[in-house]
C-alpha cells in the first residue's frame, strides 16, 4: 500500500522529470542512477498503463542496482499475484530482507486475500491498525491503506464499514479537521466504489463546505456527477477544480469526458488533445482522441492516435474492443478494407456479442 494517490502523482513535475530520465536512459543505453522507489514509481507507471512487459524491466534494473529492496521485490510480488501464481508470490514475500516493514505486513494481508484466507487477513490487518492508534493521522492512514486494500478485492461491505466506523470516531473524540476530512473521502471513496453515487456527492459537497479550494474534492464530484449522468454539474465541478489549478490535466481529462458522454465530440476532442499536447497518459488519450475523430470522420487522425492505442494496451484491456472496433471503422471509410477486417476479428474475438458487429460486417461484406 502506499499514500501516493498514483494518479494525480504520474502528472507531477518531478515523476516526470525522473521518467523522461528513465526514458532517455533507455533509449541511450547508457546507465543512470535511480533510488528503488523511483524506480518502483516508473513501474508502476507503465502497469497502469497496461505496459507490463516495461514495468518488468524496470523492476529488474531496480534489483541489479539495488538487491533485495522492499519496495521493487513487493511490486514483483503483486506482479506473480496478478498472474494467479500466488507460491511463487509468497516466495518472493519471504525473500524480501526487512520483514517488518508495513508494506510487508499489507502484501502479506493481500496475499491472505488471494489465498482465501479472509480471517488471517483481517487478522493481520487489525494488528496493524491497533499499532497505530498513538496518532489520529497514522490510525487514519491505516484505514486509508486497508480500506483501499478492501476496495481492490470488492470487499465493498467491509471497506464501508470501516470507513464508516472511522468517521464516526472522528467526528465524535473531534479530530482534527483535515483528518477527520480524509476519513470522510475514504466514506465518500466508498460510497462511489459501491454505486451509490448520490450519497458520495453529498459527503464531497459537505467535504467542499469545510474545505472550498481542495482540488482533489472537486475533482472527485466532477467525476461523481459524471456517473450519475449530471453532466453539467460535473462541468462546472471540474471548472472549480481548474480555476484552483489551470495545470490539472485529470479535470481537464474529465472535462472532456463530460463533453464526450453529452455528445459534445468536438469540444471533448479539443479538450483531449490539450491534454495530449501536454503530456499526459498518451495512450488513453490516444484512445480517447481517436474514438472522438472517428465519431467526426476524422479517420486518418483516428487511425493515427487508435492505432497507437493498440499497440500499448493490446487486446487484452478495457479499451481494446472499442479500439479495433472503431479502428475497423476508420479503414472502412478510408476504403482499407484488408484492415478493416483484420481489426473487425481482432473486436470479434475481445466481445462476439456486441451489437454493432453486425452493421460493421454487413459493411465489409
Amino acid at each position: 500500500m502506499t499514500e501516493k494517490d498514483y494518479s494525480s502523482y504520474f502528472e507531477q513535475p518531478d515523476f516526470k522529470a525522473v521518467l523522461a530520465r528513465y526514458e532517455a536512459m533507455a533509449d541511450t543505453g547508457e546507465k543512470s542512477y535511480f533510488d528503488p522507489e523511483q524506480l518502483t514509481d516508473i513501474a508502476e507507471y507503465y502497469a497502469t498503463r497496461n505496459r507490463e512487459q516495461d514495468a518488468e524491466q524496470v523492476i529488474e534494473y531496480a534489483l541489479a542496482m539495488h538487491p533485495g529492496s522492499t519496495d521493487p521485490l513487493i511490486f514483483r510480488a503483486r506482479t506473480y499475484m496478478l498472474r494467479g501464481d500466488l507460491k511463487t508470490a509468497r516466495l518472493v514475500a519471504e525473500s524480501i530482507p526487512d520483514q517488518t516493514d508495513r508494506e510487508v505486513t499489507f502484501l502479506y494481508a493481500e496475499l491472505m486475500l488471494n489465498e482465501g484466507r479472509h480471517a488471517d487477513a483481517h487478522h493481520l490487518l487489525v494488528k496493524e491498525l491497533l499499532a497505530n492508534e498513538t496518532s489520529h493521522r497514522e490510525y487514519a492512514l491505516t484505514v486509508q491503506d486497508i480500506t483501499e486494500l478492501y476496495l481492490d478485492y470488492n470487499y465493498t461491505h467491509e471497506a464501508a464499514m470501516l470507513a464508516e466506523a472511522t468517521l464516526n470516531r472522528a467526528q465524535r473524540e473531534k479530530w482534527e479537521l483535515p483528518t477527520r476530512l480524509m476519513v470522510q473521502n475514504l466514506a465518500a471513496e466508498c460510497l462511489r466504489d459501491d454505486g451509490q453515487y448520490a450519497a458520495a456527492s453529498v459527503e464531497l459537497n459537505m467535504m467542499l463546505d469545510e474545505d472550498p479550494y481542495n482540488l482533489d474534492y472537486w475533482l472527485n464530484l466532477g467525476n461523481v456527477y459524471n456517473q450519475m449522468e449530471q453532466f453539467d454539474d460535473a462541468i462546472e465541478a471540474l471548472d472549480f477544480a481548474l480555476a484552483i489549478n489551470p495545470d490539472c490535466l485529470d479535470a481537464l481529462f474529465a472535462k472532456g469526458h463530460s463533453y464526450a458522454l453529452l455528445g459534445n465530440e468536438e469540444k471533448a476532442l479539443k479538450l483531449y488533445t490539450t491534454c495530449l499536447e501536454r503530456g499526459y497518459d498518451k495512450s488513453l488519450v490516444c484512445y480517447t482522441c481517436g474514438v472522438m475523430e472517428t465519431a467526426l470522420g476524422l479517420h486518418a487522425e483516428a487511425i493515427s492516435h487508435l492505432t497507437y492505442a493498440h499497440s500499448v494496451y493490446g487486446d487484452l484491456s478495457a479499451y481494446s474492443f472499442s479500439i479495433c472496433f472503431n479502428l475497423a471503422l476508420s479503414y472502412i471509410e478510408t476504403g482499407d478494407m484488408k484492415r478493416a477486417a483484420e481489426y473487425y476479428h481482432r473486436a470479434f474475438k475481445i466481445d462476439p456479442n456486441d451489437d454493432g458487429l453486425t452493421d460493421l460486417l454487413q459493411r465489409l461484406s
